[in-house]
């Protein structure tokens, strides 16, 4: 199967009411002048970009449009953090209690330290390859059927890292791109207010290395953990896609055996 069917897939046995959002790092100008997606007219948080692509736009942006600074730190864009490289900010707003915990917890997070020169944000249908990080902005449910499928194929995740701060630009995107695995995110307070999601929302993502194992335990895991009733929803989306890649088991599931 090509990239554009496990998109298919994942739409097809994943309810959701909006995009799945893909993250790629530009390298170069010409990275990002070969990109077609549309340059903001004003500056715009990173956060606003990951909403925009959720809601189904293309964005790409340098170090310039980001409003937040914490994006292009956090990315790589601009890796000098002078204001917060030993949590100084942090400290100053009170985000922890002490200036010796801000600092600890400055040291425990993996920015991007390579230099890169932008990001593309767009939803993962419309990149011809599987962009680097797969975030997913969904109810609990859903993420914890992610972490079932991601289970299913990879066992415990053992990298999952969350403060609930700096949501979208370091849980759910820098974190996963260093570790190359998957992370978990209850957003942040910031996002929350900036980019407006709704209150019942969280965030899951993965990168790219695990995204096919990842549809291939979706897959294998929805006849032993859905219900009939979302049964019959996967199975007409999979019908709608021309999908035969699964036979659907009806009054099957493994909480009724234990």
């Amino acid at each position: 199967m090509k990239y554009h069917d496990y998109v298919k897939i994942i739409y097809s046995l994943i309810d959701l009411e909006n995009h799945i959002i893909g993250v790629k790092l530009l390298k170069t100008e010409d990275e990002y002048n070969a990109s077609d997606a549309n340059i903001p007219k004003k500056s715009i948080n990173y956060c606003g970009m990951v909403k925009a692509a959720y809601k189904g736009h293309k964005i790409k942006a340098l170090e310039e449009t980001f409003r937040c600074q914490s994006g292009p730190r956090v990315l790589g864009i601009n890796p000098l953090d002078l204001k917060n490289s030993n949590g100084e900010n942090w400290a100053r707003l009170n985000l922890y209690e002490s200036r010796e915990l801000s600092k600890s917890v400055r040291e425990s997070l993996c920015y991007l330290k390579e230099k890169n020169y932008g990001v593309e944000v767009k939803p993962i249908e419309y990149f011809e390859d599987i962009p680097d990080v797969i975030i997913f902005i969904t109810n609990p449910y859903n993420c914890m059927r992610i972490l079932q499928g991601y289970s299913y194929k990879y066992g415990v995740a053992n990298s999952l890292q969350i403060l609930g701060n700096q949501a979208i630009c370091y849980e759910l995107t820098s974190r996963v791109y260093s570790t190359k695995d998957i992370n978990i995110s209850m957003l942040c307070i910031g996002t929350r207010h900036r980019a407006d999601w709704d209150e019942n929302l969280m965030g899951i993502s993965i990168h790219s290395s695990k995204f096919l194992g990842l549809v291939d335990g979706l897959i294998n895991t929805v006849n032993r953990m859905e219900s009939d009733n979302k049964k019959k929803i996967i199975e007409k989306k999979l019908k709608n896609n021309h999908l035969d890649i699964l036979n659907i088991r009806y009054g099957y599931n493994y909480y009724k055996d234990v």
